[in-house]
C-alpha cells in the first residue's frame, strides 16, 4: 500500500543525519558539485550554480550551504594555480629540522613547508629551480561522500602524468591580474581594476587569457580540515595515473606533488580508528607486488603554507 498524507509528512519532518561538521549527504553531494563546478568556472554565478547543480528549490538554500562550508573549512577554493618557478626539496639530512623549519617560514621565497618526524623531514616548496613538474588536489568521484572502508586505492593502469608548463607568453599586466585573482571569487573585476590602476574591461580581458594556462584549484573535506592529519607519503610508479585514479576513491582531497620524477602526496587521514594504519598497509602491499617503488611515509607535525 503507498503512505499515508501523514506518513509522508513524517518521513519529510524526519530530521536528516548530519556528519560531526553538520553537513547532511544531501548537503556534501551540493558542495562537492560546486567545487567541480567551479574548477570548470571559477567565477560561476551562484543562481547558475543552484540552478545546475543544486536540489534544493530556493536558492538561498543553496547559498546558506555554500556558506557554511566555508566558514567550517569543508570546502576552500576555487585558486589559480601556475607553475611558475617553483622548487622541490624533500631533505632527509637536516640536522635540527625544527629549526630549519622556522628558518622557513621566514624566508620570503618559501611557498610551502612541512616539518616531519619519519623518512623526510623537511619537505619545502620555495620559488626558484623550476624542480616541479606536476601539482594539483585531488578531489573525490562525485559518488564517493560517506567515509566507507575504501578498497581500490589503485588502479592497474600505466600512465605517466603531464608536466605542468611555465605560463607562456605572459607580460606584466597578465601577471600582476594572476596574483591579484588568484582567489578569483574574492573580487569582482571592477575592484580588481582599483586595485590594479586599469579599468574592469580590461581586467576581464587578462583574466580569461591567463585563465587557459592556469589551474584551478578546490578542495573538499567533508569533515572539516581541522578534522585531518596530514600523512607525507613519497613513491614512484609506472602508474602514476592509477595511483591518481584510486585516490579518488577516498571522499577527500589528497594533495599531490611530482618532483624529480617522485610522487609526493599529503594525504589527509580521517579520524577513523586506525585509518593511517591502514592507508600506510595499503600502500604497502602495493610496494610488495612490484606496483610502486621508493616507499616512504613521514609524519607532519607542523607546516607552513605562505600562498
Amino acid at each position: 500500500m503507498p503512505p499515508t498524507q501523514r506518513e509522508v509528512m513524517a518521513i519529510r519532518d524526519k530530521p536528516k543525519k548530519k556528519n560531526p561538521a553538520g553537513f547532511t549527504e544531501r548537503q556534501l553531494r551540493l558542495l562537492l558539485n560546486y567545487c567541480y563546478a567551479t574548477r570548470q568556472n571559477p567565477r560561476m554565478t551562484i543562481s547558475k550554480i543552484h540552478k545546475d547543480y543544486s536540489s534544493y528549490l530556493r536558492r538561498k538554500s543553496t547559498t546558506d550551504i555554500i556558506n557554511k562550508a566555508y566558514a567550517k573549512k569543508v570546502i576552500n577554493g576555487p585558486i589559480l594555480f601556475v607553475n611558475s618557478g617553483i622548487e622541490v626539496c624533500l631533505m632527509n639530512d637536516v640536522d635540527n629540522p625544527r629549526e630549519f623549519f622556522e628558518n622557513c617560514k621566514k624566508d620570503e621565497k618559501t611557498t610551502l613547508a612541512f616539518v616531519s618526524h619519519g623518512y623526510w623531514p623537511i619537505f619545502l616548496c620555495k620559488r626558484g629551480a623550476n624542480t616541479l613538474q606536476y601539482h594539483d588536489s585531488i578531489l573525490p568521484n562525485n559518488g564517493c561522500i560517506s567515509d566507507k572502508k575504501i578498497e581500490n586505492i589503485f588502479f592497474e593502469e600505466k600512465g605517466t602524468l603531464p608536466i605542468d608548463l611555465y605560463p607562456h607568453k605572459w607580460f606584466e599586466e597578465q601577471w600582476n591580474t594572476y596574483y591579484c585573482m588568484k582567489y578569483p571569487r574574492n573580487l569582482t573585476y571592477k575592484e580588481a581594476g582599483k586595485e590594479l590602476g586599469i579599468n574592469w574591461v580590461s581586467v576581464r580581458e587578462y583574466f580569461l587569457e591567463i585563465l587557459k594556462q592556469c589551474k584551478i584549484v578546490t578542495n573538499f573535506f567533508p569533515l572539516g580540515t581541522e578534522a585531518y592529519s596530514p600523512l607525507l607519503a613519497t613513491l614512484k610508479t609506472d602508474y602514476e595515473t592509477g595511483i591518481v585514479k584510486g585516490l579518488k576513491t577516498l571522499n577527500r582531497t589528497t594533495y599531490l606533488y611530482k618532483a624529480d620524477n617522485t610522487i609526493i602526496f599529503l594525504l589527509c587521514v580521517s579520524p577513523k580508528p586506525r585509518e593511517q594504519n591502514y592507508l600506510i598497509d595499503k600502500f604497502q602491499r602495493l610496494e610488495e607486488m612490484g606496483l610502486i617503488r621508493d616507499l616512504h611515509f613521514s609524519t607532519p607535525y607542523d607546516w607552513h603554507r605562505a600562498f
